[in-house]
């Protein structure tokens, strides 16, 4: 019996000034659920640093709406790889902000997140919420 690979995409891209997260966090999840996709959403104002995981063509489908939509510039792929589990539970997407009254809780549920995952997606998730 052949193990299920899963696809896991790690990248970064710049948001248009004013973009609604919570609508685009909505509708990422409805997609997500019928898509098989899960991941870790990060917005500190005026980036993005996303992680999305699943089926390979439902991560290619998904990225190229990311790539196509007027909301995101700038994007970069920090990693594309193949994993055995997902390393980002079964929630459709998760989302990780920063604010002023919580910036320790939010970095605490970043890193049990993130518990699993490779060092250097750690790192770079970790690097974010601590801007």
């Amino acid at each position: 019996m052949t193990e299920t690979l899963f696809r896991q995409l790690f990248y970064t891209s710049r948001s248009m000034p004013g973009v609604d997260v919570d609508h685009i966090l909505q509708q990422s999840r409805h997609n997500n659920a019928v898509d098989g996709i899960t991941g870790l959403l990060w917005h500190d104002g005026t980036h993005f640093l996303q992680v999305i995981e699943g089926p390979d063509s439902s991560v290619a489908e998904t990225y190229a709406r990311i790539a196509n939509d007027p909301r995101h510039s700038e994007l970069t792929i920090l990693s594309d790889r193949p994993v055995e589990k997902r390393e980002f539970g079964y929630w459709s997407m998760e989302r990780a902000t920063r604010s002023l009254n919580d910036g320790e809780a939010v970095l605490a549920r970043i890193e049990r997140r993130l518990a699993g995952a490779p060092e250097a997606l750690r790192a770079a998730f970790t690097a974010a919420a601590q801007r």
